[in-house]
């Protein structure tokens, strides 16, 4: 058998994803002596044009404007297999959260009316793609055979699924929640408020942040990631996207949260209160595949 032919992309995203591909060092070096032909790569090629027929395709990025449409389109149409590589792709990603304005509200401020624009900015109107008015996560626009989320992904994810392809077997991928492989212990403690690290003094290294009024989204989070924000004290911020199980990542935290604090007798809105952008702090990186989506006409947004 020849070598698998793969095509990576970047559409709307920070190109944090590639990295985390190029994080793979000598594996690297040794899929491509070995195993795959890598036909189309920005970040290691010179090609401009997208193979037309491809075995696997790693695309990296959200559907933000009609470039990327047009290039995943074109992807999907190569490619035996599609494969959403990081948040962005699967989820929809942190600019997801513009999602609250209006596209041209945004326009506007970016180019004309932020501190580090000059007095005669003007919105490009020439040479770029269509914005469109909301992002969306890839599986919104093409068939996506298999999600790798992470922000970025972690290098042996990326290794693992691309192995999988080739040895004709199933991706073995974590379907758990981040709580599943976090080291804090749990006590089924209800909590009473929420806290934050600035001006509320450190958390306890070994019991669960969450059960300590820290506000982490380990229990809406999908597995993979080794828990590492909780692990270093830090609360988890969602960055996984929700588990497959879960239908909204906000939701299923706002479950959680209800659960810990249901034998304290605390009002779960009393809580919420302590919680600052609250779509900032539910929905950081899954909005645009969430229920509500953060389309304006739902959520009642600016």
């Amino acid at each position: 058998m020849g070598k698998a032919t793969v095509a990576t992309a970047q559409l709307s995203s920070c190109v944090g994803c590639h990295v985390s591909l190029l994080d793979l060092h000598e594996r690297l070096l040794d899929l491509l002596e070995d195993a795959i032909d890598l036909q189309y790569c920005y970040v290691v090629l010179d090609q401009k044009e997208i193979p037309e027929e491809i075995d696997v395709a790693l695309i990296e990025g959200s559907i933000r404007n009609e470039e990327d449409l047009e290039v995943a389109e074109e992807l999907r149409e190569a490619a035996e297999v599609v494969v959403a590589v990081g948040t962005c792709a699967c989820f929809g990603g942190v600019h997801g959260l513009a999602n609250l304005y209006d596209r041209e509200e945004l326009l506007k401020w970016v180019y004309e009316e932020s501190h580090s624009t000059d007095d005669e900015g003007e919105v490009p109107s020439e040479v770029v793609p269509k914005l469109f008015e909301y992002v969306r996560p890839l599986g919104e626009v093409i068939d996506v055979d298999y999600m790798v989320p992470g922000c970025p992904p972690k290098p042996d994810a990326i290794a693992e699924i691309v192995t999988a392809l080739l040895e004709d077997r199933e991706p073995e991928l974590p379907r758990t929640n981040l709580c599943e492989e976090c080291p804090r212990e749990k006590e089924d403690k209800p909590i009473e408020e929420i806290k934050f690290r600035t001006g509320q003094g450190r958390p306890d290294p070994d019991k669960c942040l969450l059960e300590q009024g820290y506000p982490c989204l380990g229990p809406a989070t999908r597995a993979g990631c080794e828990a590492a924000c909780p692990s270093r004290g830090l609360p988890c911020r969602g960055c996984n996207g929700p588990t497959e199980e879960a239908v909204d990542q906000g939701a299923a935290f706002l479950d959680a949260l209800a659960s810990v604090s249901f034998e304290a007798d605390v009002d779960v809105e009393e809580l919420l209160e302590g919680l600052v952008d609250l779509p900032g702090r539910l929905y950081m990186f899954s909005l645009a595949s969430s229920i509500l989506k953060g389309h304006r006409d739902v959520i009642g947004g600016k």
